[in-house]
């Protein structure tokens, strides 16, 4: 264990990062472009959408069959879905890197917080054992446990 004394007086909390909003930060560092794809993508997902484009294409194929202006085999319909298609899969590509760059910058900030509340942990620990010793506790096995929780991996 560190001497308590020194590490309150050395370093302070102020010197690591704050909790930040990740959400916030990342959507002021999108373009205008990539806010729009991300609208797009966002929007393409949604349930409705599919049930829109479901109704819509029957509603097209009853059309066309009807007044034989896009008769089967649709190429008309067809043609339309293609390049709605094409033009998706590149605004569904910014969208995804947009969803994997928030997702990144959002782990940085969970790690720099979870540090923070762990090195707050291990201040506090030094200032039990300070206290602990002032009111001449014996401190020995506390200090072999303390020692030891933070020496073992964390992995199961």
């Amino acid at each position: 264990m560190t001497n308590t004394a020194s590490v309150v007086a050395g370093a302070s909390l102020e010197d690591h990062p704050l909790v930040h909003d990740v959400n916030q930060e990342h959507s002021d560092s999108l373009s205008r472009t990539e806010r729009l794809c991300k609208r797009v993508a966002d929007g393409t997902g949604a349930p409705i959408t599919l049930l829109l484009a479901v109704v819509l294409q029957l509603v097209w194929v009853a059309g066309g069959t009807l007044t034989h202006m896009d008769p089967y085999p649709f190429a008309f319909l067809l043609t339309v879905s293609n390049i709605i298609q094409l033009i998706l899969i590149f605004i569904l590509a910014v969208g995804q890197r947009q969803s994997s760059a928030h997702a990144e910058l959002r782990a940085e900030h969970d790690h720099d917080s979870i540090s923070r509340l762990l090195y707050h942990q291990e201040v506090q620990e030094d200032i039990l054992l300070a206290i602990a010793q002032k009111i001449e506790l014996d401190v020995e096995k506390l200090s072999a446990l303390v020692k030891r929780l933070a020496s073992e991996d964390a992995t199961p």
